[in-house]
């Protein structure tokens, strides 16, 4: 039998062991009958989420906002002459 773990009681915090959704159990610590409620997705945190996207902006748009000044045009031409 699988066993899954609810994150806390609701009331008193202490960590409850179930095996399906929907299932009463008691609560070891404080006695309360607790319905357990198991979720089935991957949270991304959200810091996590907002420094890939803008990682990934950086890498699509970084040189193309780095050629649009003539300091970064001569930069990547510098940057182009040295691996050719």
């Amino acid at each position: 039998m699988a066993i899954s773990t609810i994150a806390d009681c609701p009331s008193c915090g202490y960590p409850i062991g179930v095996s399906h959704e929907g299932q009463t159990v008691v609560c070891a610590n404080c006695g309360s009958k607790v319905q357990a409620a198991i979720s089935e997705g991957v949270t991304i945190p959200t810091p996590l989420f907002v420094g890939i996207v803008a990682f990934g902006f950086g890498v699509l748009l970084g040189p193309s906002l780095i050629a649009t000044t003539s300091a970064g045009q001569k930069w990547l031409q510098g940057q182009a002459s040295k691996l050719g």
